[in-house]
């Protein structure tokens, strides 16, 4: 595999930086979509591992999941179609950090795909030393996913590595923690569950951008921010929510959604808009971050603005009663 399609990035600095590959270590291997706490609980046991060998642990995983390039189902025929991605690389790295990783070994998945299983083994030997592995128990490499993580263990067992260490499937809410699970969760409308699987609220974070100022004319001005692309989108509708600004937390009622009622055009963009309740200042341009915590009703559309105005109070009410103190 050639360089330039790999990085090592240490997570010990802020921001991660580039570093030469180490010359040992324990590597976690997985996609880590969302990090859930199935992924955590990984994370952990490899930083146990690697430190009973007295070396540093890293994550190897692709800059694109491999989900990109082979896609479960087709792809909606729209050009705002929802994504898969339960968060984005930042916020994969500054989890990886939380749980005491030291590095992460960042690849191409086009890179490898077609590495044969019987070969990707020394490839993780070569590219930075790694004397032990901590997958979990359906984990696949190698062209065509012919790898398996019981695979993985024997070619890690020599007498000079760190013990393999394969986890078993994580239960929780009767059944398996999966981003998969995760994703059909928040598709469905349920970010309690989805919450319940990821150890956190599914959120989006980024800039405020100006709307069409209708929140404003109704009582109930609102920070309108976009989803970005390949991020999934949850099931359209009104949420109560927590959020965070540069000015402290406050609860929220956040609508997800084309926003059916004012917006009249072929193929609306979704977005998120949220009602700030509490705060009086201005948002624009500034970083926020909305967590999802309890699907109030579908979107839908009013016959005209004062029923809508009347529906925002219901929903912003609802909420108040229902987001806590962070």
């Amino acid at each position: 595999m050639e360089r330039s399609h790999a990085v090592f990035l240490s997570l010990q600095d802020r921001p991660p930086r580039p570093i030469a590959a180490p010359e040992r270590a324990v590597l976690c291997l997985g996609n880590f979509d969302g990090v859930h706490v199935a992924h955590r609980a990984l994370l952990r046991a490899g930083v146990r591992s690697a430190r009973a060998g007295g070396c540093p642990c890293g994550v190897f995983c692709f800059y694109r999941p491999s989900s990109d390039y082979f896609p479960a189902l087709p792809a909606p025929e729209t050009v705002y179609a929802s994504g898969t991605h339960l968060c984005s690389l930042s916020e994969k790295l500054a989890r990886f950090a939380e749980e005491g990783v030291d590095f992460v070994w960042l690849c191409s998945f086009s890179a490898v795909r077609d590495i044969p299983a019987g070969d990707f083994p020394e490839l993780l030997r070569t590219g930075c030393g790694c004397q032990g592995v901590v997958c979990g128990f359906n984990y696949r490499y190698g062209a065509g996913g012919a790898g398996t993580a019981a695979m993985l263990a024997a070619a890690f067992s020599r007498p000079s590595d760190v013990p393999p260490v394969v986890l078993p499937e994580m239960r929780l809410a009767d059944g398996t923690v999966s981003s998969s699970r995760i994703r059909a969760a928040l598709r469905s409308g349920d970010p309690r569950l989805a919450a319940a699987l990821s150890g956190r609220a599914y959120s989006l974070e980024g800039c405020v951008v100006a709307g069409r100022h209708l929140g404003h004319r109704l009582g109930f001005p609102t920070a309108n921010l976009y989803f970005p692309a390949g991020r999934l989108i949850p099931a359209h509708g009104v949420y109560a929510a927590r959020v965070y600004t540069p000015d402290g937390v406050f609860p929220g009622v956040s609508n997800v959604g084309v926003r059916p009622t004012v917006d009249g055009s072929a193929n609306p963009r979704p977005n998120c808009e949220t009602y700030v309740i509490g705060f009086s200042g201005n948002l624009y341009g500034r970083s926020i971050r909305v967590d999802f915590l309890e699907y109030l009703r579908p979107e839908q559309k009013f016959s005209d603005l004062d029923a809508l105005r009347a529906a925002i109070a219901r929903d912003a009410e609802r909420a108040a009663e229902l987001v806590l103190p962070a």
